[in-house]
């Protein structure tokens, strides 16, 4: 390859919420080289500048195509993963929601053995991120490379669901990323002028003009090339061509939940038993990585068929949500259900629904005990992975979504959605058995899947608490799948924090 340098300081594998992040980042210094790889193309489609255009963006080529195992807790249904494959990643992909999570997911990770982590710790670079267009609080950071704002004219739906939260007893939140996160509220956006704005955006764009910066599109990362224990480079596939590249200092795997151990796996890092099953020689025997799989199991979801015409979606069409706990003894919230202007529902139940007329009120869960698996189908980079999300296999899940599904059904039958209301399509009242088995059918993904590459200091982790592959050097993960344990929310905002503390930890080792 004659056209691009084969050699850098540092690669950035994927261009995703915490990738754009840190190749910007490096890029800042002059000195040094940085070579970002994205396996996915430009992402200057017009729906995915337009953010209620997001399910539209899960199928096609800006989407890596991923499907789940058969969901053993669920009929054995097979589920879509969406993942964005273009530059941005699932920030160019996703519903725009800006939810940093609870201040006892980031404590848990400190107390899990990874120092640095605490919710103290991450505020400040979560404020470092923000230019926040809301109201003034010393919460807030203003000024940052990432547009973040309240909706603008939100649907009077998703003001119905506000008020119906407030009818059954939830406190109203001004804003769901300030002091308190119980209750019900508007999502903070990061949508700025109508339109999407993602990391691309904010980070990328400006490090472009950059000359020690180079974006490789279509380059899709097979392996890491080794020496010893030593990571030196990646190599990649372009156009039908394979490529080395070599990195002098680091490489730092920003690919994402599936991408990320995929890669890693294909390297002959993770369990022995798995690798040598496939013929790839064990470089490391790390045996959490694919493991610990976490996401938050949401239904598709509670329908309602709207007397009158159904108001067009605003911001994102899923403007409002909420944060309460199934069980008063939890120590933080565990269920996140969200409101949706329009159908949403599975295959399985969606021949039920009138489409054009009916809202959704989704349901889920945001502290799941259920744990899936990423594992390779075949040594061949271009097979795509086994990946068992395993929905619903713990009672505890179970138990919390029905707790999830009667108050949000007790709010959609409030008389704040009196005026919109013509009736409740699904599930209706149900037996517990039957609501079980509703919901078995109806769950599907809130697109928030994380932990594969477990961060701390256990025999199952992958990564310690600078990000560093546990007994490999020159190496970095930084993406959700370093996070010990899903955060109570949606999850592209902590991506982008771990990918600032990522940059934080390579430019302090220089």
């Amino acid at each position: 390859m004659t056209t691009i340098q084969q050699n850098f300081d540092f690669i950035v594998v994927g261009a995703g919420s915490a990738g754009c992040v840190v190749a910007a980042r490096l890029s800042e210094d002059s000195r040094v080289r940085v070579l970002l790889l994205e396996g996915g193309g430009q992402d200057d489609h017009p729906d995915v500048k337009d953010p209620t255009k997001w399910p539209t963006l899960f199928y096609g080529a800006m989407d890596w195509g991923w499907k789940t195992a058969p969901l053993r807790s669920c009929f054995n249904r097979i589920d879509h993963l969406p993942r964005g494959k273009m530059l941005g990643g699932c920030h160019s992909h996703n519903a725009n929601a800006w939810v940093r999570g609870h201040h006892t997911d980031f404590d848990n990770w400190a107390y899990s053995g990874c120092p640095g982590w605490s919710w103290n710790d991450v505020l400040p670079v979560f404020k470092k991120i923000e230019d926040w267009h809301g109201p003034a609080s010393e919460l807030r950071g203003t000024g940052g490379p990432i547009y973040v704002s309240p909706p603008v004219d939100p649907n009077p739906l998703a003001a119905s669901f506000i008020e119906a939260g407030c009818s059954v007893g939830l406190p109203v939140l001004e804003d769901i990323n300030g002091p308190e996160m119980l209750g019900v509220g508007y999502f903070n956006f990061t949508v700025k002028d109508g339109k999407r704005f993602s990391v691309a955006d904010g980070y990328l764009r400006p490090a472009l003009q950059r000359p020690n910066l180079t974006v490789l599109t279509f380059a899709e990362t097979d392996r890491l090339l080794m020496d010893g224990n030593r990571c030196t480079g990646v190599e990649y596939r372009q156009n039908g061509q394979v490529f080395q590249a070599h990195a002098s200092s680091e490489v730092i795997l920003s690919a994402g939940v599936i991408g990320t151990p995929r890669i890693l796996l294909l390297s002959g890092i993770g369990p022995e038993v798995d690798l040598k099953s496939h013929g790839i020689p064990v470089v490391a025997n790390l045996k959490g990585v694919g493991r610990n799989l976490q996401d938050h199991p949401l239904l598709a979801g509670l329908l309602y068929e709207c007397s009158g015409p159904l108001p067009p979606p605003h911001n994102n069409g899923a403007e409002s949500t909420l944060w309460w706990k199934s069980d008063s003894q939890l120590i933080g919230p565990d269920i996140q259900p969200v409101f949706i202007e329009f159908a949403f529902a599975t295959p399985e139940l969606a021949s039920r629904v009138p489409h054009h007329r009916c809202y959704t009120i989704s349901p889920s869960v945001v502290r799941p005990q259920s744990r899936g698996t990423v594992k390779l189908a075949s040594a061949n980079p271009e097979l795509a992975p086994i990946i068992d999300v395993n929905y619903l296999a713990c009672d505890a899940d179970v138990k919390a979504m029905l707790a999830a599904v009667e108050l949000c059904r007790e709010m959609g039958a409030s008389d704040a959605f009196k005026e919109y209301r013509a009736r409740e399509v699904m599930p209706g009242p149900l037996s517990r058995p039957d609501m079980i088995t509703f919901i078995r059918n109806a769950v599907s993904t809130y697109f928030h899947p994380t932990s594969t590459c477990k961060m701390g200091h256990t025999p199952m982790c992958v990564v310690d608490h600078e990000l560093k592959v546990h007994g490999i050097d020159g190496l970095r993960v930084a993406d959700a799948s370093i996070m010990p344990n899903v955060t109570s929310g949606n999850t592209n905002a902590p991506s982008i924090m771990i990918g600032e503390k990522a940059a934080e930890f390579v430019l302090k080792n220089r």
